[in-house]
């Protein structure tokens, strides 16, 4: 009998391109890229490589792409930045979250601490027994 692996959304398989693209910097060039040193510094310029690829890739500039490590910092920058952004670009009205109720806590927690801040009203929206949208 085989398995089946259906926890993609806490880790998953790395394609065979992507570790043979990375295997130099996990062995040889494992520069800090925040490093002034020379290791550092090519990390440094193969990850601006690497963002200038993604971005032409998808029509974006460089600047808009932002490389996080993991779900749920990808979460919580979203939430803040999302809310942030609406914040200045509409500074006479505060802006609304509306969540689930059976939202990730990643995105929970950073809209319950905007409204503890008062950057921002949240509203939880209720859902049915089948995890739908009431309404």
């Amino acid at each position: 009998m085989s398995t089946a692996y259906l926890d993609h959304a806490a880790t998953t398989p790395i394609r065979a391109e992507v570790i043979a693209a990375m295997e130099p910097y996990l062995w040889h060039r494992f520069g800090n890229p925040s490093s002034s040193h020379q290791w550092g510094q090519d990390t440094s310029a193969a990850l601006e490589n690497a963002r200038a690829k993604l971005a032409s890739a998808i029509g974006a500039s460089p600047s808009e792409i932002i490389f996080v490590r993991g779900g749920t910092e990808s979460d919580n920058l979203g939430v803040i930045g999302g809310v942030r952004s609406l914040a200045f670009a509409f500074p006479n009205s505060k802006p609304r979250i509306l969540v689930s109720a059976i939202e990730h806590s990643a995105v929970i927690e950073p809209a319950q601490w905007l409204e503890n801040r008062g950057e921002a009203e949240l509203r939880t929206i209720p859902v049915t027994p089948a995890g739908t949208i009431e309404g």
